[in-house]
């Protein structure tokens, strides 16, 4: 797989029903700037502030029977002014397979454009990295000093023309494994053989940008909407980033919905539990996230 096709399904692997459908093509979060206040940059999240570019996007959806294929255009001075790019456009195109056009909500063939502000963190692999050595990696703030030290991801990014851009925050953790994590999804109606977009976490203990390691989801495509989590195992804690996506172009249309969707399978499932914001991750508040993690335990 390329950066700019999604995952096939591998075995490796809600409070709010999806509601929007293909007309949710301009709420998004995955990679692309909100339409509302509560934008990636206006978040008070601990991304650093000259990392911020803001300017516009343009998001085209191109559906044909056998296939879907998003293409987005990020547009800003901001590129310009860091990079000398020009003209300042970062342009990413990801295609995902159709296999069943007859069965999901969309027309056999349309072309959906949105146009809208962008406004977020972007930057080059090394300047991430020089920034986390400088800043002492991630951490969080949590109940239990002892723990505030765990390499726990704290933001999903996007690969994007050499650099990363800050795609959707972290709201889930475990100290068990991604493995154990998904069987307990599994065992309660999710599958491990999940279409998705690639995406990356930074891991502090290793200082690498890292794919995600094991997702699951409510379904395998999501062409009606579903609840998926994406999970990155560091140094044996699971960071995820659960959400609820649109059909096309799988966006994030909540946090929170998938948050809680999630709590709850763990509260009925025998010796786990789901502590709700457990964490305090300092990662905004895109969409209805509020800045923390619930945390999955085993006991």
């Amino acid at each position: 797989m390329t950066d700019d096709s999604p995952d096939r399904p591998s075995n490796d692997g809600t409070r709010r029903q999806f509601m929007n459908g293909i007309a949710s093509l301009g709420i998004g979060a995955f990679g692309l700037s909100l339409a509302s206040d509560s934008s990636a940059a206006a978040s008070g999240s601990a991304a650093p502030e000259e990392f911020r570019v803001t300017g516009r996007e343009i998001v085209k959806a191109k559906i044909r029977p056998d296939s879907v294929t998003v293409t987005k255009r990020k547009i800003s001075d901001d590129l310009r002014r860091r990079y000398g790019i020009t003209p300042p456009v970062l342009t990413k195109t990801e295609t995902f397979d159709r296999p069943k056009s007859e069965q999901d909500d969309l027309p056999l063939r349309d072309t959906r454009t949105e146009k809208r502000p962008w406004d977020t963190y972007y930057a080059k692999e090394d300047e991430w990295k020089a920034h986390y050595r400088k800043t002492g990696g991630v951490g969080v703030q949590a109940r239990d000093p002892d723990e505030e030290d765990h390499p726990y991801g704290v933001w999903e990014y996007e690969a994007v023309d050499g650099g990363y851009e800050t795609a959707a925050p972290m709201n889930v953790i475990s100290e068990q494994s991604a493995a154990d994590v998904a069987g307990v999804l599994t065992s309660n109606g999710w599958t491990d053989n999940v279409v998705q977009y690639n995406r990356y976490a930074y891991n502090s203990a290793t200082n690498q940008f890292e794919q995600q390691d094991k997702s699951v989801a409510t379904s395998t495509f999501g062409f009606l909407g579903r609840n998926h989590l994406k999970m990155w195992e560091f140094e044996g804690y699971v960071s995820g980033s659960a959400h609820v996506d649109s059909s096309v172009p799988h966006e994030a249309t909540s946090f929170d919905d998938a948050e809680a969707a999630i709590e709850d399978v763990f509260d009925g499932a025998s010796n786990w539990y789901g502590d709700d914001d457990y964490y305090d991750m300092n990662n905004g508040s895109q969409l209805d996230h509020d800045g923390s993690a619930t945390k999955l335990v085993e006991y």
